[in-house]
């Protein structure tokens, strides 16, 4: 079988190619850099990406490049799953984010599940919490590098169970090779943590966040505009943070365990691992 990847430089991405690889599965990567182009923004490039692919692995585009808000892309994902269909993929492993069966139909996340779940493809959803990488790689990184190691964000005291991408690839790849379908998985780590311990857990490591500090959503938002980031990005990003403020990002399941039959890292496995690369 050959799997299609999407977001295959991404963190979770990368991390399912990995381990599809290393399993001996054939995959191909989805993005507009690959040998086969996927890009979202053109339609004509679907069809040669999901040639004689049996599997997905799809991520909903979203985000900033540095160039061009990717928010809004979502909404022609609908029609590739529809493409998918008729190509004759038997399987997608669809990632979200935790809570996203609550949001509203016109989410575009919440859509693309919707539409999924519909469309008469065997389907699992996978649902995680914020990643431990985004405390190196992503946009809490780069908010921290630009506070010179102080993360400031408009959350309190509010706890978040973060997971590592790593433990979420492994769950998308059982999902990939499990003859089971129409499940859904809401993936955290296994413990809850607030931001300012997180940081505090970090200070002593080679990861440079040293503190965090709370602030308004202005101040973030200033913040992210002399960052250059792109307003619709900004704006997603203020409304996660307010699902963090809300105490909606605190919970710890079950069910990344179970996928996985073994306990999810920690931070200090996160760390650990981090300091010995």
């Amino acid at each position: 079988m050959t799997v299609l990847v999407t977001g295959a430089h991404g963190k979770v991405g990368r991390q399912v190619a990995e381990l599809l690889t290393a399993r001996g599965v054939p995959i191909r990567p989805g993005s507009r850099r690959a040998a086969v182009p996927l890009d979202w923004a053109d339609p004509a490039t679907w069809p040669a990406a999901l040639d004689g692919v049996e599997s997905v692995f799809l991520v909903v585009p979203g985000g900033d490049d540095g160039h061009r808000s990717v928010v809004g892309l979502g909404a022609g994902v609908c029609g590739f799953l529809d493409l998918a269909r008729d190509a004759g993929v038997s399987r997608v492993v669809l990632m979200t984010a935790l809570g996203m069966e609550y949001a509203p139909a016109e989410v575009e996340q919440r859509a693309v599940e919707r539409h999924l779940q519909g469309c008469g493809v065997p389907w699992t959803v996978l649902r995680p919490n914020w990643f431990f990488q985004n405390l190196t790689e992503g946009p809490l990184r780069v908010l921290a590098d630009a506070g010179a190691g102080v993360l400031r964000l408009p959350v309190a005291d509010a706890a978040v169970s973060f997971i590592d991408t790593r433990d979420i690839a492994a769950v998308a790849v059982g999902a990939l090779l499990d003859e089971d379908c129409g499940r859904e998985y809401a993936l955290t780590g296994p413990e809850s943590l607030t931001l300012a311990a997180v940081a505090a857990a970090c200070r002593p490591t080679g990861i440079p966040l040293t503190a965090y500090e709370p602030v308004t959503d202005s101040e973030f938002r200033a913040t992210a505009r002399a960052l250059g980031w792109h307003p619709e990005y900004v704006d997603t990003l203020s409304t996660l943070f307010a699902t963090i403020e809300q105490g909606l990002a605190a919970a710890v399941t079950p069910d990344t365990e179970k996928a996985l039959g073994r306990r999810p890292r920690t931070l200090t496995d996160f760390i650990g691992d981090m300091s010995s690369a």
